[in-house]
């Protein structure tokens, strides 16, 4: 008889783990981190009831992944293994320790930081950082790390386990990535439904026990969905489309995510040019030796305690120093939205916008057109959502759904971001040049 331990949760009413195992994994301190990492970055900011942690979110993806492997062992048990949904329910717990403060804003960060620096060496230094599961991996293959130690111990296969994590594709059995990185799998089914409700929206509400129920595996082994789990499914690419447009892209959390996005970048480029700024020593470690071990100690608590120092005892950077109080007092700056010939427009007339800027007290880089799109489905991808069709065929949903097929196409938004005091004389010069 299995004994489990359960968690309370706020969407999926308790989350059972069957083994110990997992909560030797939990205690670890690469996920015990997860704790400090907002999920959702600056969305509190506009949404101040959205400050759900990873560390909730990986229990839920590891709900989701546990459920689906359980009721598909239940159709298939000649299929699916107890090893198998042992090993895909943990890489599910597992699949984001390798995020930064402010999870995928950190790693926006890293590209803002080298797109704008003068070292040629910045991409080779924080190459890794550009994507958040580029650490995970690491975490998970080192021998250094207490997860991966665990995961030894267990006999689990830690290359299969970073593979699935970094969505390639792994032995036989398709589902697996499926289940973990494709555009269903068991991470977006929790924090599509963890967003929704921590915003106070009410776009993620789906059917999900509805889709457990219609999810099959086909004679290639592919998750599929079959015919009637159809409606079911398009809720969620329109939950996407709806949480991305209302929520995740809104302009305000751009504008502050721009913010301290600008703020890390500077103190990472003080560090490198050697600069004397007030810095805190995790900050300045990460700096000098970036690596998932000295990624460690960066977490949102960590950056929030930077921006204080450097609001209250920054004397040899003003620009840092008005960053960091304009964060914390919410004197956020301003945006305007762009068409795509405006923002040509405006990289055209980018030293207008630098003479502004510069004589209102600000260096030349302290605006930029945020330039930010999505796919809410996108029939290239690898792991495809597949729909099984009542007379046995297979399609893609955007075969099947004109709802979903409408939201395949590319979107793109540009937004003007710029500092407050800019903003009459930013907004005249749009007016200018857009005649």
């Amino acid at each position: 008889m299995i004994n489990y331990r359960s968690i309370a949760d706020s969407i999926h009413k308790y989350i059972d783990f069957p083994e110990n195992f997992y909560f030797d994994i939990i205690d670890t301190p690469e996920f015990q981190r997860l704790r400090r990492l907002e999920q959702l970055g600056g969305v509190s900011v506009s949404y101040p009831s959205a400050t759900h942690s990873r560390f909730i979110h990986s229990l839920g993806a590891f709900h989701i992944a546990n459920r689906i492997g359980n009721n598909l062992q239940k159709k298939y048990p000649s299929k699916v293994t107890s090893s198998d949904i042992q090993l895909v329910s943990t890489t599910a717990l597992i699949h984001d320790v390798g995020h930064g403060p402010f999870s995928h804003m950190f790693e926006d960060t890293i590209k803002l930081l080298c797109n704008r620096s003068d070292n040629n060496n910045c991409f080779s230094k924080y190459e890794a950082f550009i994507r958040h599961e580029n650490i995970t991996e690491q975490i998970v293959r080192s021998d250094d790390s207490a997860i991966a130690k665990i995961l030894e111990r267990e006999g689990f296969n830690r290359k299969t386990m970073a593979n699935l994590i970094l969505g390639r594709s792994v032995d036989d059995k398709p589902f697996f990535n499926q289940i973990i990185a494709s555009q269903l799998d068991a991470d977006s089914l929790d924090y599509l439904r963890r967003d929704s409700m921590a915003t106070g929206v009410s776009f993620g509400l789906y059917n999900l026990e509805r889709l457990f129920a219609m999810l099959e595996i086909s004679k290639d082994g592919d998750l599929v969905v079959r015919e009637k789990g159809l409606q079911s499914t398009e809720q969620v690419v329109i939950s996407l489309y709806m949480q991305f447009t209302r929520v995740y892209f809104h302009k305000t959390v751009r504008c502050w995510e721009y913010m301290m996005k600008l703020f890390i970048a500077q103190l990472l480029q003080k560090i490198e040019e050697d600069a004397k700024i007030h810095v805190l020593p995790f900050i300045r470690e990460f700096a000098d030796n970036p690596n998932w071990k000295t990624l460690i100690p960066l977490t949102d608590d960590i950056m929030y305690t930077q921006l204080h120092l450097s609001s209250r005892k920054e004397v040899n950077n003003d620009f840092i120093k008005q960053l960091a109080s304009d964060i914390l007092h919410r004197n956020l700056y301003k945006s305007i939205p762009l068409t795509e010939e405006m923002a040509q427009s405006i990289h055209e007339n980018q030293e207008k916008i630098n003479f502004i800027v510069r004589k209102n007290g600000y260096p030349a880089n302290a605006w930029i057109v945020d330039h930010f799109g999505s796919r809410y489905y996108d029939p290239d991808k690898a792991f495809k959502i597949l729909i099984q069709m009542k007379n046995g065929d297979i399609k893609q949903i955007s075969e099947v759904s004109e709802v979903v097929a409408s939201l395949s196409k590319p979107k793109f938004n540009n937004l003007l971001i710029f500092p407050a005091k800019c903003r009459n004389e930013i907004t005249d010069l749009i007016k200018t040049i857009s005649k």
